[in-house]
């Protein structure tokens, strides 16, 4: 490790002998590290509840409190403190039981530098591992927080209410809703506010695999299972041990593997593919669908046991379409999603933009919007989404609106017009002139209309 990234680690050492204290902070100071010293366990433990260290360096045998009483208070009240021991030479015993009391890792009397040097090299690295392993469950949490749920619609509030209420749970939860709902979003803040939040989640998606694939990916197999079986393979859910599955497109499981799924959810046994060993695994169990799965157990395509099963608690989602109230959140929030991963500065889109969006039906839901927002924030040259930015489909006239198919009156009139004078622009290669005339209007109603539109920027020339 680099000096200059060993300066961020503190370390303490406690030692009734003042020459051992003495030399390890020589030592260690000299590798770029911040050490402090204490004569006993006493001061030890206090100088620690003032201000933690990374690593603690014990003497075992020292009078009053011992290496092994600074480890057990240490464990207890500073868990993410790594403790080494030092321990008289042949000590085997006291050793064996410093690790087994939670100690890191053990030096003997008498110290060799190089031995000491590797030790809290190999000390700091873990607390590094654990940091960064932290600050990426942190991210993810907070990703993932409730907070980030968006929406303000009445259904979309009372869904977010349900999940609060439903997250640190260990009911199994059915996610209904077409394509593009946001299903994957809610499945992932439920795990993250959940006791689960520190395991596994793992996803998959049951309508991308073939049958025999999926059991594989989902169940794991052993070696000569089949062909290409050249070796044992864990399956998602032994991955997900402790923690949450989350199985996508469950409306599109066959009836075989219906019933393998079936029993876990009953036992939470299952088997490899080409095994007879059971194997048992702590899951939490999301599923997500989007079809009905009531009329999909009529029809006789799914289990009426196993949607009982996974129905503990359903979550509907409307399409989006329907909470169209939202949108503007969601504009703003990918917006400021996609200038943090592309490094620009769209501040927002123009009022043409947001009316064209919110009189259009989005059939493909959120995540059509998301991919609308991401290619427009891309491409901006400015400050502002313009209408200009929006694919073609979007820019034509509006087919589809509401939940119950209408449009209104200006919304149509407005549509028609700003279609009218594109074509005509495109026609006659940007000439105004020509344009305006072809309309039958004046070139300065033209110009007006154009701004009104946002299509003064837009190059026609080569269209």
């Amino acid at each position: 490790m680099a000096g200059s990234r060993l300066k961020d680690f503190t370390i303490l050492v406690v030692d009734d002998d003042s020459l051992i204290t003495y030399s390890l902070k020589e030592l260690l100071s000299l590798e770029g590290y911040s050490v402090k010293t204490a004569q006993d366990g006493e001061t030890a433990l206090g100088m620690l509840r003032a201000e933690p260290c990374d690593v603690l360096i014990a003497d075992v045998s020292m009078p009053g409190l011992s290496g092994f009483d600074i480890l057990m208070a240490v464990k207890e009240q500073l868990p993410d403190t790594i403790v080494i021991l030092i321990t008289a030479y042949g000590s085997i015993e006291d050793a064996v039981n410093g690790i087994k009391l939670g100690a890191y890792e053990y030096i003997t009397k008498p110290l060799n530098d190089n031995e000491v040097k590797v030790s809290i090299e190999r000390a700091l690295e873990q607390r590094r591992l654990r940091l960064e392993n932290f600050e990426l469950k942190r991210k993810l949490a907070e990703k993932f927080g409730f907070e980030n749920l968006v929406g303000s619609d009445h259904r979309m509030q009372k869904i977010f209410e349900l999940i609060s209420i439903v997250a640190d749970t260990e009911a199994t939860i059915l996610i209904n809703g077409a394509s593009g709902t946001g299903k994957s979003t809610i499945a992932r803040a439920i795990h993250y506010h959940s006791r689960r939040k520190d395991r596994p989640l793992v996803e998959i998606s049951c309508g991308a695999l073939s049958e025999n694939l999926l059991e594989s990916e989902l169940f794991g197999h052993v070696k000569g299972a089949f062909t290409s079986a050249m070796s044992d393979k864990i399956g998602r859910i032994e991955k997900a041990k402790d923690g949450t599955i989350f199985l996508d497109e469950i409306d599109n499981l066959s009836l075989r593997l219906q019933a393998k799924l079936l029993r876990f959810l009953q036992e939470k046994k299952f088997e490899r593919v080409g095994s007879a060993e059971t194997t048992q695994s702590n899951v939490r169990v999301i599923a997500a669908a989007n079809r009905d799965l009531e009329r999909c157990v009529a029809q006789g395509e799914f289990r009426e046991d196993l949607f009982f099963r996974l129905n503990v608690v359903s979550i509907a989602l409307p399409p989006f379409k329907d909470h169209l109230s939202d949108l503007p959140l969601f504009v703003d929030y990918f917006i400021e999603k996609y200038n943090k991963i592309n490094r620009r500065r769209v501040r927002g889109v123009s009022r043409e933009v947001m009316k064209r969006m919110l009189s259009y039906g989005w059939p493909g839901n959120i995540r059509e919007l998301e991919n609308v927002i991401e290619r427009a924030v891309i491409l901006a040259p400015g400050e502002h989404i313009t209408f200009d930015l929006l694919p073609e489909y979007l820019r034509g006239p509006v087919t589809v609106a509401s939940s119950n198919g209408l449009v209104q009156l200006q919304v149509a009139i407005e549509a028609a017009e700003k279609n009218a004078i594109t074509n005509a622009l495109r026609h006659f290669k940007g000439n105004r002139n020509k344009t305006a005339e072809f309309l039958e209007v004046n070139r300065t109603t033209l110009y007006q209309k154009m701004k009104r539109y946002s299509l003064l920027d837009v190059s026609f020339k080569d269209k």
